[in-house]
């Protein structure tokens, strides 16, 4: 996907929460202000200030969507390897001092792309939840210790607390299906153990 149509992605979700004329003529004219120059240092600038107020978005929604779009583009963006759906979505539902997995704690997935402002997406070809751009990425590693300052200990406290659950005491998987069994149920696990 090329600079001009994430950027025009970007625009259009900006655009959904508008109600008035108004509010939509005066939010094109900020865009009007961005247009993208020439030089790879003026997109690059254009779509900085993009991803910006993208963030802004998001961090302007109720709590309980912002909490939820920011634990998952910190996933996205930190974790050591890009993660399929069902592993985000396991690795969200996880909270610090669980002892199982709460199946009615797990995030819908489609909920978790709407709240994230245009910058995540479900790749259909990989089967991994990625950020939508190259350049959304560029961003993110740039910036995530502004972001996501406490990233890597989450990330880790997730992983522990996933693999204390109780369902893990009895060890290791006694024959192959039991093992595939377990990764079916327990989509983080391979995550969390490596």
């Amino acid at each position: 996907m090329s600079c001009r149509f994430i950027l025009a992605e970007i625009y259009l979700t900006s655009l959904e929460d508008k109600t008035t004329p108004r509010a939509v003529r005066s939010t094109l004219s900020q865009f009007e202000r961005q247009v993208p120059g020439s030089t790879e240092i003026q997109r690059r600038e254009v779509l900085d200030k993009a991803y910006h107020q993208a963030m802004e978005r998001i961090t302007g929604q109720k709590p309980g969507f912002r909490t939820l779009a920011l634990k998952a583009l910190c996933w996205i963006t930190c974790a050591a390897r890009p993660l399929a759906p069902a592993e985000l979505q396991h690795a969200l539902a996880v909270e610090f001092g669980d002892s199982e997995l709460d199946e009615d704690n797990i995030p819908r997935l489609e909920r978790m792309v709407s709240i994230c402002a245009g910058l995540v997406a479900v790749d259909k070809e990989s089967h991994i939840i990625r950020l939508v751009h190259y350049t959304t990425q560029e961003f993110f590693q740039e910036r995530w210790a502004d972001w996501f300052p406490t990233a890597h200990d989450d990330i880790a406290m997730v992983c522990i607390t996933y693999l204390s659950f109780k369902h893990f005491e009895t060890g290791l998987c006694r024959t192959y299906d039991e093992y595939k069994e377990r990764l079916h149920s327990y989509a983080l696990y391979l995550y969390a153990a490596f």
